[in-house]
């Protein structure tokens, strides 16, 4: 758990970096945003995590430049942090926004195969995301080999695990109420 005084750093490299980064004319910089920075417990080490829109190359250049001009990044927001120490920095790539994509589809596309059914719930949905990591996906973005029953399964299963095996209605589920997700709030 970072401290205070890190995360109060990680912002203010985070600050400085966006503002660095704006007026800097390298091309190979691709369509960057920094979405967080981990900042060690003695400043001296910054790791930025940076999400690159575009393809796998154009992330890889992208990366590859951050990474060359980390030293003149780290002197254009030296003076402006205004700490003793001005910490390295050290650029990863972040892939959580993909990751929320996939699993926005994964969601989306179960719902597509499984419309005469009743809601998932959130813990059926927590469990399937955690098994849904190595999905398939084609040019469109769309989920390749889909299998109904494989998938219909694979939900019996969950809710086994979730309520035990009991297929009869004896009444010790009467509190559970399955979540329509048509009628929550968009973001």
């Amino acid at each position: 758990m970072p401290s205070r005084r890190q995360e109060r750093v990680g912002k203010r490299v985070m600050q400085e970096l966006v503002d660095a980064l704006r007026t800097m004319k390298n091309v190979e910089l691709g369509f960057t945003t920094i979405t967080r920075c981990e900042v060690s417990p003695d400043l001296r080490h910054a790791k930025v995590f940076v999400s690159v829109f575009g393809d796998d190359a154009v992330r890889e250049r992208t990366l590859d430049a951050l990474k060359r001009n980390a030293s003149r990044l780290k002197g254009m927001i030296g003076r402006p942090l205004g700490t003793k120490v001005v910490p390295s920095l050290h650029f990863e790539f972040d892939d959580t926004i993909e990751q929320t994509d996939k699993m926005s589809r994964l969601i989306r596309d179960a719902r597509a195969t499984d419309v005469n059914q009743e809601p998932l719930t959130p813990e059926e949905l927590a469990a399937l995301s955690k098994s849904a990591s190595s999905g398939k996906y084609d040019s469109d973005g769309g989920f390749v080999d889909v299998d109904a029953d494989a998938f219909e399964q694979a939900r019996q299963d969950v809710r086994e695990e979730l309520f035990g095996d009991d297929d009869e209605d004896d009444g010790d589920d009467a509190d559970w109420q399955p979540i329509n997700l048509d009628d929550l709030p968009e973001e």
